[in-house]
């Protein structure tokens, strides 16, 4: 299967087009699909259904996505051992990470970590449902992620932060000017969920009470989520980190009883992972602990 390439073949499904993928990986486009020809002609199998308006996977590819993302992993891998062994302090780290991160803490991690391994290249892949960051862990799609949630999978998995899950409400709520927002009156408000809640730990606020919520609005977008706070459409719950510096004016109230979750990074495993991965954990862990209170206490 020598003409097998998971990295074209990935770029493919991720961009939906030879054109985006040749961009992004700096190809032609008929390179692209020269290399896409090769790798049908080598199974015998037609992977991709050529459309007006790009390309999808076929029922084929679908069969084959799963081990062509193994593939590329341990070609990653790879390629990082090999560096590693010529004592070259190079390659790449794939992240998964989550908005409120790549807001307050990527930036600050990264200008650390870039000052010290300068060779090494990091590849950020937004992903805010926590079951999926999971998998991809798992998948080896990516070679580190973080959490929101408690991890089910056998991870070597490390706690940087626990943060309060706040509500925030706009400044005319009847709660606004209250210390507290009560655990009693979750579901006599108006509520505007976050589509990845459920996986969050927000949803489990509700659940763990019975308490079915009177969602007004679903939204797949934070700040957008909370503009609509801001107009007085309903109340959110959002973790303290996401709302420093938040570009609206709205109440953020603890709850009278406490509401908590911790961010965890994590890989499939420390004795496996690459050098540049581990590096990136250690970094991470000793950035968060150096620049948050909340991480000291680790």
């Amino acid at each position: 299967m020598d003409r097998v390439n998971a990295t074209v073949f990935l770029t493919v499904i991720e961009t939906g087009s030879f054109r985006k993928a040749a961009d992004a990986l700096g190809y032609t486009q008929a390179g692209i699909s020269y290399i896409i020809n090769s790798m049908e002609e080598q199974t015998g199998l037609s992977l991709f259904l050529r459309e007006r308006d790009g390309v999808r996977l076929s029922r084929e590819g679908e069969i084959l996505l799963p081990l062509i993302k193994q593939l590329d992993h341990w070609e990653r891998r790879l390629r990082q051992t090999v560096d590693e062994l010529n004592g070259l302090e190079k390659g790449t780290v794939r992240v998964q990470i989550f908005d409120s991160i790549s807001i307050h803490w990527i930036p600050g991690i990264l200008r650390k970590f870039r000052d010290d391994f300068p060779h090494i290249q990091i590849e950020l892949i937004s992903e805010e449902d926590s079951v999926r960051a999971e998998q991809m862990v798992l998948s080896g799609e990516v070679d580190c992620g973080f959490f929101l949630t408690d991890v089910t999978s056998k991870l070597d998995v490390y706690p940087l932060l626990e943060e309060n899950l706040l509500a925030i409400v706009p400044p005319e709520h009847p709660l606004a000017d209250r210390a507290f927002f009560p655990i009693a009156q979750l579901g006599d408000y108006p509520f505007i969920s976050m589509k990845y809640d459920d996986n969050t730990g927000i949803s489990n606020i509700f659940r763990s009470r019975g308490v079915v919520p009177d969602t007004a609005f679903c939204m797949d977008n934070d700040y957008a989520a909370m503009a609509m706070v801001s107009k007085g459409l309903g109340y959110c719950i959002f973790p303290e980190l996401l709302l420093q510096d938040i570009p609206y004016e709205l109440h953020c109230l603890p709850f009278d009883e406490p509401q908590r979750r911790t961010i965890r990074i994590g890989t499939r495993s420390m004795k496996t992972c690459s050098n540049a991965c581990r590096k990136f954990i250690e970094y991470t862990r000793e950035w968060v602990r150096e620049h948050t209170a909340e991480g000291r206490d680790w």
